[in-house]
């Protein structure tokens, strides 16, 4: 009896390891040099990857293949295995390729939608595990993900049905971003920072409705022009992922540029006026942002003057729970993602005109628990605001555009950063 128990023990643990190993692609298989030397030293990570991506439910047939655009039978009569370390236009990018059995009504579905379910039944649940299997001694510029569906069309009156492939690229500090977030805003704020292409065309990939907004969308296709440089960050502004010469000029970038030409009023009687002018306009912020923004029933909005000119000051009490052992850097950065970003394009819509102020204070007092609260301002110039809501700028470039002051004083904040090094630090005290 024990015999018997203990063989079938075997025969499980057996069917789990040939499991785990089966997701992962063999390092002969492996061109890159410096591809397969990774996939040799992370190979205990990739493998616990694979049996993480194991227990994943896909709603269809899903097999980790390097052979995309095959049909099931053939499919099942090929070696599995395509999580791997790869070289992809100069970036180490940990890549995992597959075919998904899902066959898509193209009358039914158009691509966004087709593109939107493969995403959030395939990649998603993928990158999850990707990014919490693989640690941050691995050399990752990004996560990259090609999945193949099946699209079915009529053509001519005869019905027919053919693949589709979805292509997801993830730089690594939005990947941790992406698979954190708790809304459908932050998530697309993610996915446009991200590079997406659908049958090897650059692709906007939209959350929310049918198709991406036609001004997203065109500003979004105009990064990923045909023959243009790969995206990557540029090392002298974090977080930057947009050429700015690839983007269409706004009229209020040239409103903007015109102004700074005039010396700033910074005196009473125009923040005055202003206040008078816009009273509307902040009443209605107020009573609509309300419950959002947590606003200091003590301190109204008003105008400031700073620097270049007049700031509308928001005031608002931020709640974070967080160990007291953070620093300060990583406080605000904290604030400025689960509170701050989702103010930036609500605050926007209220000013679609050219704007009479030069931009908006977002002044957050910051409270961890039973701690010392700690005052957290972004002074964000119009400029900064307009290119974050037309998703042209990431909330890192927004942050470089603008003053950060943490209890007044000035600081550079880098969000991707001040994540790592709390990570980090938490994976030292552990």
């Amino acid at each position: 009896m024990r015999n018997n128990q203990f063989t079938r023990i075997l025969i499980v643990a057996l069917s789990l390891a040939l499991s785990c190993g089966a997701q992962v692609l063999s390092i002969s298989r492996i061109q890159d040099p410096q591809a397969r030397l990774l996939q040799q030293q992370y190979i205990s990570q990739l493998r616990q990857l694979g049996a993480s991506a194991a227990t994943i439910h896909f709603p269809y047939s899903f097999y980790f293949s390097e052979k995309l655009d095959i049909d099931e039978a053939q499919q099942k009569q090929l070696p599995l295995g395509s999580i791997r370390f790869d070289n992809f236009h100069g970036q180490i990018v940990l890549a995992i390729t597959g075919n998904y059995y899902a066959s898509y009504s193209a009358a039914m579905l158009g691509p966004n939608l087709r593109a939107r379910k493969t995403f959030q039944d395939v990649v998603l649940p993928l990158l999850k595990v990707a990014v919490a299997n693989v640690d941050r001694t691995a050399p990752v510029d990004a996560y990259a993900f090609e999945i193949a569906h099946h699209v079915r069309s009529k053509v001519l009156n005869v019905n027919t049905e053919g693949p589709e492939n979805l292509m997801v690229l993830v730089p690594r500090g939005v990947a941790e971003l992406l698979v954190e977030a708790k809304d459908a805003e932050a998530q697309q704020g993610a996915l446009l920072e991200s590079e997406i292409f659908l049958n090897g065309e650059p692709f906007t990939l939209w959350l929310t409705d049918d198709t991406a907004p036609a001004d997203v969308n065109d500003h979004y296709l105009a990064r990923h022009k045909a023959g243009s440089a790969p995206v990557t960050l540029q090392a002298g502004e974090p977080g930057t992922l947009v050429n700015p010469r690839l983007l269409p000029e706004a009229e209020l970038t040239v409103t903007m540029r015109e102004r700074a030409k005039i010396p700033p009023d910074f005196s009473p009687t125009r923040m005055e006026k202003l206040q008078t002018a816009y009273e509307a306009v902040i009443r209605r912020i107020s009573t609509d942002l309300s419950a959002q923004a947590h606003f200091v029933p003590y301190a109204p909005p008003a105008f400031i003057a700073f620097r270049d000119g007049a700031y509308l000051q928001l005031s608002m009490n931020t709640d974070l729970e967080q160990a007291t052992a953070a620093s300060q850097y990583r406080i605000a950065a904290l604030a400025f993602d689960s509170h701050i970003s989702h103010l930036l394009r609500a605050v926007s819509k209220y000013f679609p005109e050219r704007p009479q102020f030069e931009g908006v204070d977002f002044s957050a007092t910051v409270h961890l628990g039973q701690g010392t609260p700690m005052s957290v301002e972004f002074v964000v110039p119009f400029l900064a605001l307009s290119c974050y809501e037309k998703y042209d700028c990431t909330g890192q470039e927004l942050i470089n555009r603008s003053v950060v002051l943490i209890n007044g004083e000035r600081v550079s904040l880098d969000l991707q950063r001040a994540e790592s090094d709390f990570r980090a630090d938490v994976d030292r005290r552990k």
